[in-house]
């Protein structure tokens, strides 16, 4: 069983530091996302002062010290995520005059809830997950990608929400040609490429058919593909013509499209595509929000693949700032899958990382679940 800082980041479940509890002991350690201990088990919350800022930080607790809570029993950010998936698809099939708002709104809420439990899951979902279709699985990164850079800008929430439905529907009017163009090779169609161009006019109309008028949300569909420098499509608009959501979909949609698979190539690290779109010429993105992105995320977020001193390969699951990655180790040094994904230690020479793998879906299937700690 992994121990130490491992063993609590794997286990940290949210709680949550309430007015009811002042005067009273801590009935358990409290520990921040990183794994990093607050507050130890017995502490006494003296003052309202104390209580309101502890209440306005990410908090959590492990998994056992939570009464007698089963893991097992968690709602893990991946069993949510394939729900919201599921019922993106199935929006993505409404017909013209079907009310789609309602659900999207859930699916929003959805992701703003696992994304406050527990990012470092979703970031490895985003790397690691295939179950669905790429068009939806595409929108659901972006998504996530655009959640976590809002919290740090501090957005207003009815802002932020309208912007993460608008990710999740930015392709909807031509989601099965994305699905078509990932599967197969060879070159764009002149009626293709027509399509690809218009797909955020389609899409904005799409939505408008099946009942949105939040502005916001349309807007941020309609302006997704528009860059600073002009060069974007359908419209050519420049700096501040184009509003903070759609500015941040477009940088998100980069990015998880240079770290996603193509017909053509493997997934790129998301090193590489900092580099791309950081340092690229002529990028057209908002650099302060890319850099938010990449300050974030750091160089290798969770789900990046490690090849370890030993040949191990293992998945990171969890970075803490200026300390060292959790590493669980996955295949063996003849790439061979372990009968258990076993933590190691990247501060030892044996297992430090001495390489990235890049993911290759036929070969790299996981048991997320497992490796997050939300089942045995």
């Amino acid at each position: 069983m992994p121990t130490g800082l491992s063993e609590r980041i794997q286990m940290l479940r949210p709680i949550e530091i309430t007015p009811e509890l002042l005067g009273q002991t801590l009935p358990w350690d409290v520990y921040d996302r990183h794994g990093v201990l607050l507050l130890a088990r017995g502490t006494v919350l003296e003052g309202a002062a104390q209580i309101g800022r502890l209440s306005a930080r990410k908090l959590f607790a492990r998994a056992e010290d939570l009464g007698d809570l089963d893991v097992s029993e968690v709602l893990s950010p991946f069993t949510a995520l394939g729900e919201v998936a599921a019922s993106l698809r199935a929006v993505f099939e409404a017909d013209v005059g079907q009310g789609v708002a309602p659900q999207v709104l859930r699916m929003a809420d959805t992701l703003r809830a696992v994304v406050a439990t527990d990012q470092d899951a979703c970031l490895g979902w985003i790397a690691l997950d295939r179950s669905a279709s790429y068009c939806v699985r595409h929108s659901i990164a972006v998504a996530l990608i655009c959640e976590l850079i809002a919290n740090e800008l501090g957005l207003p929430g009815a802002e932020q929400r309208s912007m993460i439905c608008a990710a999740l529907t930015m392709n909807a009017g031509m989601h099965a040609l994305q699905d078509r163009l990932t599967s197969r090779g060879g070159h764009l169609e002149p009626e293709e490429r027509a399509q690809i161009a218009a797909h955020p006019e389609r899409s904005h109309a799409w939505l408008q058919a099946r009942g949105v008028v939040d502005e916001v949300w349309l807007a941020a569909v309609a302006d997704h593909h528009e860059l600073l420098d002009g060069r974007g499509y359908p419209r050519g608009l420049t700096g501040s013509m184009i509003a903070l959501p759609a500015r941040l979909i477009a940088l998100a949609d980069i990015y998880c499209a240079k770290t996603g698979e193509r017909f053509y190539r493997p997934p790129k690290l998301p090193s590489a595509a900092a580099h791309d779109i950081l340092r690229g010429r002529r990028s057209g993105v908002d650099p302060m929000l890319a850099g938010i992105l990449f300050r974030f995320m750091g160089v290798h977020p969770p789900g990046t693949l490690a090849r370890l001193a030993n040949r191990e390969v293992a998945v990171i699951t969890h970075n803490a700032p200026g300390g060292q990655p959790v590493l669980v180790s996955v295949f063996n040094p003849k790439d061979e899958p372990l009968p258990q994904p076993t933590v190691r230690e990247a501060s030892k020479i044996a297992t430090s990382i001495r390489s990235f793998v890049s993911f290759d879906p036929a070969v790299h299937r996981f048991d997320l679940e497992r490796l997050w700690g939300y089942a045995r």
